[in-house]
């Protein structure tokens, strides 16, 4: 009963996202007296950065505000961590399902001479923004993403936005970027193609037609007195993709699919992007020969479950995998391959911070892994001259941080999009000392109020903590104390779930009030002191 009711615990928990604080209009700021990772391995240990209309004016140890800049000082306790500034993180494989594909007329139906799985001409409109992923990256450090389509075999082209407040008129970098495919889509019942094979073939012939009309319709414009060739809508949109002027973003199932696109795209002319699967260290001379850069998922698997006699026919395979999935990233860098990485496969963006520890841990380091969320995907985009640093000239996109960046979870204070601040969890002083029992009630909506005990020990600044729900005693990962908030986190695992799951309780005396997150969903919290630290438990 009570691995059920931890089970359901885990299922309702998901990030409890705070209200953004928004600034309506850029202005003049100063943000002054912090670190400064300007970019990997460039680092200001004091100094000042300058956002003027969006745009960062200046950056430096020795830099003067301006007199009309609005002067903003991060205050930190005794004993917490130095701020930092990181350039705003790049999204470089944003996915999602586009409300109608762009061969299908207005009643859902494909024209004579298409095929529902290719759509080369699909372009992301106005009323595509997908706002809550935007606003889930944003809250991870995300200020700009590539987004493109996630069904079909030859998706359409991306387009490069940043991740600010409004939709997509207001964010718009780039309206097209890269052509999308992937040899994982398959008509619907009995319709061709429904098999990998089939997959194949049908992008074979696609791109064997978009090279023959690109070539027909040459010859023609140069004589036009010879017959007009058959124009075969939507193949034009390959064109430059197959010219190398823009990425062909190829998303890879597995080692093999890897090899396969690898084969099937082999001229040295296609600008080929391969979005990777977390195997490739299985191959590394395969890849050493065509190093072909690569957007890599952080989904490292999970430990595999052997607690139950029944769950240990766990092969040798799965079980060298997820001791080896880790140090992939190391392992391509040290092969010489380009990384970019992506949030793409977690079910949460912020759940990249926890792999990403995993991933340094095994030997990628922390500028590494910086390039290949900031200055990486910057150059892949064409964004080198204005994203990806903290510099002058450079779009203000940039991430707050109490210490460093790459930990298990990040305390990520505000994120600044285009020179617009966004607060998400203001650091101050602490302005309360809630060590002692804590009696709490947590609202897990449809399924009740269950009842917890929490204990934090230990002086505001370096506080400990264990959650006792139904008998199980779980210590917090991490317990910061912000004014009158104390923010915790606790390891998700041990409610059978990934990532982590956060608390947050505003204090008010002996009373304390807020709300919880964790993969799924999200609960409430209610509850009273009912002993100091040093007191006996009350009845």
């Amino acid at each position: 009963m009570r691995a059920f009711i931890a089970f359901c615990l885990a299922g309702l928990m998901a990030p409890a996202l705070a209200a953004d604080l928004r600034q309506p209009v850029p202005g003049v700021h100063a943000l002054i007296d912090v670190r400064i990772v300007t970019a990997p391995g460039q680092i200001i240990e004091s100094g000042t950065v300058v956002i003027r209309d969006g745009i960062i004016e200046s950056v430096g140890a020795n830099i003067q505000p301006p007199p009309d800049a609005r002067i903003h000082r991060f205050e930190r306790a005794e004993g917490q961590d130095a701020i930092t500034l990181f350039p705003g993180l790049i999204e470089p494989y944003l996915l999602f399902e586009f409300k109608r594909a762009s061969n299908q007329d207005d009643n859902g139906d494909t024209p004579p001479g298409r095929h529902e799985l290719i759509n080369p001409d699909r372009r992301l409109q106005a009323r595509d923004w997908p706002e809550d992923r935007v606003t889930a990256l944003r809250r991870a450090g995300f200020t700009t993403a590539l987004m493109a389509a996630d069904q079909g075999i030859l998706r359409g082209h991306g387009l490069v936005a940043n991740l600010g407040e409004g939709n997509l008129n207001r964010n718009l970098i780039k309206p097209t970027h890269g052509q999308f495919a992937s040899l994982s889509g398959r008509a619907e019942g009995r319709r061709f193609p429904s098999s990998l094979m089939g997959a194949v073939a049908l992008f074979r012939q696609t791109l064997d037609d978009a090279r023959w009309q690109a070539a027909a319709r040459a010859a023609w414009e140069s004589n036009p007195a010879q017959p007009r060739p058959e124009w075969l809508e939507g193949l034009d949109d390959l064109a430059p993709a197959l010219a190398g002027r823009t990425p062909l973003v190829f998303e890879s199932q597995d080692l093999l699919d890897t090899l396969r696109i690898l084969e099937l795209i082999s001229d040295d002319q296609t600008n080929l992007t391969i979005v990777g699967h977390g195997e490739e260290y299985k191959r590394l001379a395969a890849l050493q020969q065509r190093p072909v850069r690569h957007i890599l998922p952080l989904a490292f698997p999970e430990a595999p479950d052997v607690k139950d006699e029944e769950d240990r026919n766990v092969s040798l395979e799965a079980l060298r995998h997820w001791h080896r999935a880790p140090d992939n990233p190391a392992r391509l860098a040290e092969a010489g391959v380009t990384l970019m990485l992506t949030t793409h496969g977690l079910s949460q963006p912020s759940q990249i911070f926890e792999q990403l520890a995993k991933a340094i841990e095994r030997g990628l380091s922390s500028d590494q892994a910086l390039a290949a969320l900031t200055t990486e995907p910057a150059a892949w985009l064409g964004l080198s001259d204005r994203a990806g640093r903290i510099r002058s000239g450079y779009m203000a996109n940039i991430v707050v941080v109490e210490g460093e960046l790459f930990t298990d979870s990040p305390t990520i204070s505000e994120v600044w999009v285009d020179g617009q601040r966004h607060v998400l969890a203001a650091l101050q002083p602490p302005g309360v000392d809630p060590a002692g029992t804590w009696s709490l009630t947590l609202g897990l909506g449809g399924m009740g109020d269950v009842e917890a005990s929490l204990v934090l020990t230990g002086p505001p600044t370096s506080m400990e903590g264990v959650l006792t729900v139904m008998g199980n005693d779980t210590p917090l990962s991490e317990v910061r104390v912000s004014g009158e908030r104390v923010v915790a986190s606790i390891d998700a695992s041990r409610f059978g779930g990934s990532g982590s799951i956060s608390i947050r309780l505003d204090i008010d005396g002996d009373r304390a009030r807020g709300n919880g997150s964790g993969p799924f969903g999200e609960f409430t919290i209610r509850g009273r002191r009912t002993s100091g630290p040093d007191e006996e438990v009350a009845p």
